[in-house]
C-alpha cells in the first residue's frame, strides 16, 4: 500500500484541484481554518447559492457558506418526495430488501467480532430496513432513529417500532443523556452542516467501547462533477441532494482519532467510478447539470403524487423463505453473496466511490 500510493503521488492521481485562494466567509467545520481554494459555485435548489471550498489546512471540502437549517430542511423533504416519486414501487421495494441484506450482513459482521449491541442509536434511517436487518441478528437490540422528516420517523414508527424522534446529528437534545452501543450514520456525514459537532455527540451518546458506524462518498469524487462544471463554464451546478462535506480520507481518519474514535475497518469501495473518470478526467460528460434553481417548494407540493414507503407490507416483503430465523446461516451466506466487498483500498488514497468506517469509542486515560 505504501509503493501504490508513492506511486499515484509521482503520477499527480487522482488528480488535484486547482483555483483561488480565499478567505472563507465561515471557518472551516472541521479544523477552523478560514483559509480555502475555492474549486466551484452551486446552487441548492432555489434556496440558497453557495461556493465549493477546500480548506487549506486540513483539506476537507464544504460549502461556504454553509446551508441554512431552513434551506436544508425545506430541501431534503423536496429531494425525498422527489426521490419517492421518480422511483417506482417495484424498484423501491427491492431497495427495502437491499437494506435489509446489508443490516443482516453488518450484524453478522459485528457478532463473529464478539459485538453484541443492545441500544442502537440510527441518524437517517430511510425505510429502517437496515436496522430491521441488524434485529433479524440482535432480536432484543432496541433502535431509536432520528431524522428531519416527518414521514421519515412515522414510517419507522409504525413499520417497526422505533423509537423515533424529530432532530438532526447536530441537534440531538431528546436523546437526553442516554448513551449507545452502536451509532449508525449510513450516507449521513455528508450532508451535515457541522461535522465537529456531529462527531462530539456520537462520542458523548457512545458507551465506552462502543461502535459508530458510517458510510460516506470519497469527496474527491464526489465533488468531481461540480468541479468540472465550474472549471468548462464557470456556472454554477446544481445541487438537489444536500451534500455539503466532501472528505478527504486521510484528513477524515485523523479528525476521528482525535475524537477518540479509532478505526476497526476503514476502506474504500466501488471502484468504476474512478475507472469512469471521476477524480481525474475533465470529461464534460463528468460535469455536473448547469443550476436552473429548481423549485423546491414547487416539488413539495406534489407530495400527493409520491408512493410512500408506508404502503408497503413489512411481511409482504420478506415472506421469503431465506430471511425466516430458522435458517440463519443460510440467510447470512446469501447476504454475503450479494454485498460482501472484496476490493478494497485506503482511504488515504481517494479512490473509489464510498468510505466505509466501522469506529470504536475508547476511553484514553492519562498514565
Amino acid at each position: 500500500m505504501i509503493m501504490l500510493k508513492y506511486f499515484l503521488k509521482k503520477i499527480n492521481f487522482p488528480r488535484p484541484f486547482t483555483g483561488k485562494l480565499i478567505t472563507r466567509r465561515q471557518p472551516c467545520r472541521m479544523c477552523g481554518f478560514t483559509g480555502a481554494l475555492s474549486i466551484a459555485e452551486t446552487d441548492f435548489w432555489d434556496l440558497q447559492h453557495s461556493d465549493i471550498v477546500k480548506c487549506t489546512k486540513c483539506g476537507h471540502i464544504q460549502l461556504d457558506p454553509m446551508l441554512t437549517s431552513e434551506a436544508t430542511e425545506t430541501g431534503c423533504n423536496a429531494y425525498y418526495l422527489e426521490e419517492i416519486i421518480n422511483t417506482s414501487i417495484k424498484e423501491q421495494e427491492r431497495n427495502l430488501i437491499r437494506n435489509y441484506r446489508r443490516g443482516i450482513l453488518f450484524a453478522s459482521q459485528i457478532k463473529r467480532r464478539g459485538f453484541n449491541p443492545e441500544t442502537i442509536l440510527e441518524f437517517g434511517p430511510g425505510s429502517g430496513y437496515f436496522g430491521a436487518g441488524m434485529q433479524f441478528i440482535f432480536p432484543d437490540c432496541r433502535i431509536t432513529v432520528v431524522d428531519i422528516v416527518e414521514e421519515v420517523l412515522r414510517n419507522n414508527r409504525e413499520a417497526h417500532g422505533s423509537l423515533a424522534f424529530k432532530g438532526t446529528p447536530e441537534n440531538i437534545e431528546q436523546a437526553g443523556n442516554r448513551k449507545y452501543d452502536l451509532i449508525i450514520a449510513r450516507d449521513i456525514l455528508e450532508h451535515v452542516t457541522d461535522i465537529s459537532k456531529v462527531i462530539d455527540n456520537v462520542v458523548d451518546h457512545l458507551s465506552d467501547n462502543g461502535l459508530f458506524l458510517f458510510i460516506t462518498p470519497n469527496g474527491h469524487e464526489d465533488v468531481w462533477g461540480h468541479y468540472v462544471r465550474w472549471k468548462l463554464s464557470e456556472k454554477p451546478s446544481e445541487l438537489l441532494i444536500n451534500h455539503v462535506n466532501y472528505f478527504d480520507g486521510a484528513g477524515l481518519l485523523e479528525f476521528l482519532k482525535k475524537n477518540g474514535l479509532f478505526p476497526l475497518t476503514y476502506y474504500t469501495y466501488q471502484l468504476k467510478t474512478t475507472i469512469r473518470g471521476k477524480g481525474w478526467s475533465m470529461n464534460p460528460k463528468l460535469a455536473a447539470t448547469i443550476s436552473q434553481q429548481r423549485s423546491a417548494g414547487e416539488m413539495i407540493t406534489r407530495k400527493e403524487q409520491a408512493n410512500s414507503p408506508s404502503v408497503f407490507n413489512k411481511k409482504q416483503i420478506l415472506r421469503h423463505w431465506l430471511f425466516n430465523p430458522g435458517f440463519k446461516w443460510i440467510t447470512i451466506i446469501y447476504c454475503w453473496y450479494h454485498h460482501f466487498i472484496i476490493i478494497r483500498l485506503s482511504p488515504t488514497l481517494n479512490i473509489g466511490h464510498e468510505i466505509f468506517g466501522l469506529f470504536i469509542k475508547k476511553v484514553i486515560t492519562d498514565n
